[in-house]
Parts: C-alpha cells; sequence; structure tokens
C-alpha cells in the first residue's frame, strides 16, 4: 500500500512519482503526488472519470494536455482542474526538460493503488514497450478500481455492460487486480 515519501518509476515511460498524501491519510478525501514525465507523448489515452476530480498543478516545465477535445498548454504556477465528466489526456511535454507536475483527485479512491499498479506491471515486464496493459489486465484493474473511468470513442454504456465479461476472463487467464 502506497505511503507518503513513497516512489514509484515507470521504467517504460520513465515517469517518476512521489506520494505526498495517499486515501489512507487523507480518509479518502484526496490523494496527491508528485508527477515527473520525461519529454514525449502522454502515457494515456482519452478518457473520462465520472466520479472524480483531476487537478495538476504545474511546478516546473510545460504541461500540454487536451480536455473536452481542445489541446492547451500550462506553465509553471498554473493549475489545470479536470471536472468529473470531463474527455481529457493527460499531461504531456515536448520540450527538453522534465516536466514536474503536483498530480491530485478528489476523491482519492484508490487512485495510489491504480498508479503503484501500472507501474509494478511495467516493471515486471507486462506492458507493451510504451508501458500499456492489455485489455484483458486493464478490465481486471477497471472492474476492482472505485473509480468510474471510462475511455473515449466507445460508448460509456457498451464499456459497462462488457468490463464485467472482460474483467471475469480476464481472472479466468490469471490476470490480478493488484500488483505491488
Amino acid at each position: 500500500m502506497a505511503h507518503p515519501g513513497q516512489v514509484i518509476e515507470n521504467p517504460c515511460t520513465g515517469e517518476r512519482i512521489v506520494f505526498l498524501h495517499t486515501r489512507r491519510e487523507t480518509a479518502g478525501e484526496f490523494a496527491d503526488f508528485d508527477h515527473f514525465l520525461r519529454p514525449g507523448p502522454s502515457a494515456f489515452a482519452e478518457h473520462v472519470q465520472l466520479n472524480q476530480e483531476e487537478r495538476f498543478e504545474i511546478v516546473s516545465g510545460a504541461a500540454h494536455y487536451r480536455l473536452d477535445g481542445q489541446e492547451r498548454t500550462a506553465g509553471p504556477s498554473e493549475v489545470v482542474v479536470i471536472p468529473p465528466g470531463a474527455y481529457h489526456v493527460n499531461c504531456w511535454t515536448e520540450g527538453p526538460a522534465e516536466l514536474h507536475l503536483r498530480h491530485s483527485f478528489r476523491p482519492a479512491l484508490n487512485v495510489d493503488e491504480f498508479f503503484e499498479t501500472l507501474f509494478a506491471l511495467a516493471r515486471l515486464g507486462k506492458t507493451n514497450a510504451k508501458g500499456e496493459v492489455n485489455l484483458l489486465q486493464l478490465a481486471v484493474i477497471g472492474r476492482a478500481i472505485e473509480s468510474q473511468t471510462f475511455g473515449a470513442g466507445i460508448p460509456i454504456a457498451l464499456q459497462r455492460l462488457s468490463l464485467p465479461v472482460l474483467a471475469g476472463l480476464g481472472r479466468l487467464l490469471g490476470y490480478q487486480a493488484r500488483y505491488t
């Protein structure tokens, strides 16, 4: 379980996270961490969280992101708020310098365990070269987390119907919801 001061790294994407507050310390109110990203595309596809606000405070570098179809840029000291229900692509940077942002989620739900799991899968060699997990693994994780997060491009109703089936198949094949 994540704890303040813990550092996790994703060898595929080069991302590094330093946990500041986890859901355990805040009674689920929020979770936040320092997030460091190398130059390059976002590790996340366009998605929406229906029950969670996501916030990025830019510490250093230039953060590029897409919110409701519009690409935008934010610089140091700027705060980007992604309200529940907004389709978005998380931050990336195009410059030569690393992007440092303070990344937070309200409510916390189990976002700390989500990132621990994604990074652990990359360290274990269970992702592709970009750090992406396969569909069945993603379904097992998605079925276990509290966040109502859905990908763009496929109707949410269809994703809600298929998630239990795909997650069940994934569990039968040995995929787990949590890796540390």
